[in-house]
């Protein structure tokens, strides 16, 4: 069993977000990474080649674009509170815009990895 606690999570330095926590991680649980984001701002394109992301919307909303490099069809996707998304391994992505105060959980199956971004400008 893991039990943590906010002062568990490991605070990682973010461009794109005033706080990104990381909750779990593949020393801990190695079938699914979560991070919590706070006040996620515009980022740039990347995609992961080993992992897939549900992103969890817990508060707040934000408009992001996605681009499959097999179909060659890019879209975009305005998520809210609520709202569920799964990101497949290879779909390039990115956020366009959110709102001023924000919180996107994010799991990653398998767990994240900091050598798994991989920049794009396909979008």
């Amino acid at each position: 069993m893991i039990y943590k606690k906010p002062e568990d999570h490991i605070l990682h330095d973010c461009d794109y977000a005033r706080e990104m926590r990381q909750i779990l991680n593949a020393s801990e649980y190695d079938k699914m990474g979560l991070a919590v984001g706070v006040d996620l701002s515009p980022m740039a394109t990347h995609f992961h080649k080993t992992f897939d992301e549900i992103f969890y919307v817990l508060e707040g909303g934000m408009n992001c674009k996605f681009y499959d490099p097999e179909s060659g069809k890019t879209w975009a996707e305005e998520l809210s509170a609520g709202d569920v998304l799964v990101v497949p391994k290879g779909i390039h992505h990115k956020v366009l815009e959110a709102s001023s105060k924000n919180k996107l959980m994010v799991m990653s199956i398998p767990p994240w990895h900091a050598d798994d971004v991989t920049p794009s400008d396909a979008i």
